[in-house]
């Protein structure tokens, strides 16, 4: 386990085992797990999982046109609101 301290102004000395894995200025997502533990997600993961699942009820034939609409933007909602990027 590798441990480091909360500084004033909530900063976080990132750890140099991790360093090689980010980029000076790099925007990455910031959560917590259920065991507390912080999660820094790259942003272009997160936006790279977000593109795979782009269009993954378009060519359905046995759901009804509303229904794929209406699920979509459940599941964009969700995404966005778990990334940060929106409050839906």
């Amino acid at each position: 386990m590798v441990t480091t301290k909360v500084g004033s102004n909530y900063t976080i000395k990132i750890p140099e085992d991790f360093r090689a894995n980010l980029k000076i200025g790099q925007k990455v997502a910031v959560s917590v797990d259920a065991q507390g533990r912080l999660i820094l997600t790259p942003m272009e993961q997160a936006r790279a999982i977000l593109d795979e699942t782009f269009g993954v009820w378009a060519k359905r034939t046995d759901i009804p046109k509303g229904g794929i609409r209406y699920m979509d933007r459940i599941r964009r909602g969700r995404r966005l609101k778990n990334l940060g990027l929106r409050n839906p």
